[in-house]
């Protein structure tokens, strides 16, 4: 759809100001011979999204833009999660609800099923919300955003509505799903979000070399070489993978257990299986003492 044509839509279903609640924009100076669909092009790889920045700008038709004019450029982001952060905990913080979490998993590629280590990057859409002038169908706010009404049923699950049309006055936000930012354009990562990055780095490189000798002194019987490979790594548990999580836990914690530390093999366990709390332990690969505090921990025996 052409930017002309989708003003038209725009501009007769009376777009509201983008959302301000936790949503980023970047300033812009316009040069000579810029254009919005220009500045879309250079933000977002596509002329045809230049929508956004109308909307963001609360411009009601298209103009010519006046060099040295500034514009607010509705930007994606990147962040960084934390220890404990699920995709709900996240789509509270940066998508207003909780209920947004598969869609923030879907956005970055990934299951709402997933567990997220801590230094995880993810990249939050950025949202503008619609008023409706008038009863509308939520396939025309579809088709004047995505240029397509099949995008509908998006918007309809985004914003938990059961019906296909909005009153008067009534809004619904618009995430730019279909919008990936430049990488050139994309806003510098905050400093804790950066520090939680590079200690994921950090864990997952050092898990790398440490799991390989653990796993070869537990086969030779050096517990004591297990716990030395491993131990370091406990305070990292939650920047690592699920997998890797899981395998650190389970090896540590039964090497606890060769010691006779109970409480230590159990506080081990407890952490594996809070990070992947589907894992089964083998009857066949495991002695009844490391089964039985498993269990205790809450995790399953096959």
């Amino acid at each position: 759809m052409r930017l002309a044509a989708a003003l038209l839509v725009v501009t007769a279903l009376r777009v509201a100001h983008a959302q301000d609640a936790t949503n980023d924009t970047r300033w812009y100076r316009v040069k000579p011979g810029d254009s919005l669909e220009l500045i879309a092009a250079e933000f977002y790889g596509d002329r045809t999204k230049a929508v956004f920045i109308v909307v963001e700008n609360k411009l009601t038709h298209a103009r010519l833009l006046r060099p040295g004019e500034r514009l607010r450029i509705p930007v994606s982001r990147e962040v960084t999660t934390a220890p404990g952060d699920t995709f709900e905990t996240v789509a509270a913080t940066y998508l207003s609800s909780a209920r947004r979490g598969p869609f923030l998993a879907d956005w970055n590629a990934m299951s709402p099923d997933d567990s997220l280590p801590a230094g995880t990057l993810l990249t939050i859409p950025f949202t503008v919300t619609h008023t409706a002038a008038a009863s509308e169908s939520i396939a025309d706010i579809a088709k004047a955003y995505f240029g397509d009404g099949k995008n509908a049923e998006l918007l309809r699950r985004y914003n938990f509505l059961d019906r296909s049309s909005l009153d008067r006055n009534e809004s619904l936000i618009v995430p730019a799903y279909h919008v990936r930012l430049s990488a050139t354009k994309q806003p510098a990562l905050d400093a804790e979000s950066r520090t939680r990055r590079d200690h994921r780095r950090d864990a997952s490189a050092r898990v790398a070399k440490a799991l390989p000798a653990a796993r070869q002194a537990w086969k030779d019987g050096d517990f004591a070489g297990v716990k030395a490979a491993l131990a370091p790594l406990e305070v990292d548990l939650d920047y690592l993978d699920a997998g890797e999580a899981v395998d650190v836990g389970v090896l540590l914690g039964a090497a606890h257990v060769a010691y006779g530390d109970a409480d230590l093999a159990l506080a081990a366990f407890k952490r594996a299986v809070d990070r992947q709390p589907q894992h089964l332990l083998q009857r066949y690969e495991c002695s009844p003492k490391i089964l039985a505090l498993w269990q205790k921990a809450g995790g399953q025996v096959e």
